[in-house]
């Protein structure tokens, strides 16, 4: 069973956010960000069988939630 909207798990990750829409040839990766020197990238998933989205951090999927936290700010535009 994937845990989801587990945030407190991840306390780092609530912070301002450079995300940017990820380019259309990479879907299902919508959003992207470097934090720290390390690639944030936000899978759009198979909801409502599955959380909305997935953030991965360095390639290894982190935290699976349905609501943006304010903390990152607006949602970027999605690609087309």
């Amino acid at each position: 069973m994937n845990v989801s909207d587990n945030w407190e798990d991840h306390p780092g990750i609530l912070r301002a956010v450079p995300w940017t829409t990820g380019p259309a040839n990479r879907r299902p990766v919508m959003f992207e960000a470097m934090v720290d020197g390390q690639q944030w990238l936000i899978r759009l998933n198979n909801f409502p069988d599955e959380p909305l989205f997935t953030l991965l951090i360095a390639g290894a999927e982190i935290l699976h939630f349905d609501d943006w936290p304010k903390q990152w700010g607006s949602v970027p535009s999605f690609p087309k």
